[in-house]
């Protein structure tokens, strides 16, 4: 009797000890499929961004694509759409390192000219809509795994948003001002309708099949960002 009150008052002192909250660098160790999806998601952002100031057009796709790396290769075991959606990613990231180490005139030259490269610039262009198709249906596949309804409408907003823009600037070119705040609300309202996807999967206590990282981080953004640099400036 003796041995099993010891015991119960073991119990309630590891129960206390333990806080209700756990620090924010736990979370992330416990759950690093929720920190790799963050990394997609915040790739997608930045290779959308187009600020043609400061090298921002540069930098910030290179910044996206580096995420994307870190992301789809963290997750790619989950599923066969992630596969293709680091694919896609990997495909548009090379098409951008090579725009960015071919002078102007050789690059609209070689899309005038040569069909794979006009192939090629359509889907760097258009292939966000593939991406998220198969992006949407990566979410949903991991939405029945954890026993969820399978809906991500966000990711079918952003097909929608990205169809209506490319629209009014193919007929209407200047969309002045008023106009593009719109789009980018809903921009923002379509990417946080995304982002809680992953609270509804971690709620639910899903827990993705994470590969195991074989390159550093430090590493690999060094090696990546380096080279988008190399081919902008040299």
């Amino acid at each position: 009797m003796k041995q099993r009150v010891e015991e119960n008052g073991f119990d309630s002192w590891l129960e206390s000890s333990v806080p209700e909250i756990l620090p924010d660098e736990i979370v992330k160790q416990v759950t690093p499929w929720k920190k790799a999806m963050g990394q997609v998601l915040t790739g997608f952002v930045m290779t959308s961004l187009s600020l043609d100031i400061f090298y921002l057009d540069i930098i910030l796709p290179a910044v996206g694509y580096l995420f994307f790396f870190w992301g789809f290769s963290a997750v790619f075991r989950e599923n066969r759409w992630f596969r293709i959606c680091g694919g896609i990613a990997a495909a548009r990231g090379l098409f951008f390192l090579v725009k960015l180490r071919l002078p102007a005139e050789v690059f609209l030259e070689l899309i005038y000219t040569k069909t794979v490269f006009l192939f090629a610039a359509g889907f760097y262009t258009y292939g966000v809509f593939v991406f998220l198709l198969f992006f949407w249906l990566g979410l949903r596949t991991v939405q029945q795994k954890a026993g969820l309804p399978p809906h991500a409408k966000g990711v079918l907003v952003l097909m929608l948003w990205y169809l209506v823009f490319y629209l009014l600037r193919m007929f209407f070119g200047y969309l002045g001002l008023l106009l593009p705040v719109a789009l980018f609300v809903v921009y923002a309202f379509a990417v946080q309708s995304v982002a809680k996807i992953m609270k509804e999967l971690e709620d639910a206590g899903y827990i993705m099949d994470i590969a195991p990282t074989r390159i550093h981080r430090l590493i690999s953004g060094i090696c990546i960002l380096g080279l988008f640099f190399a081919a902008a400036l040299l």
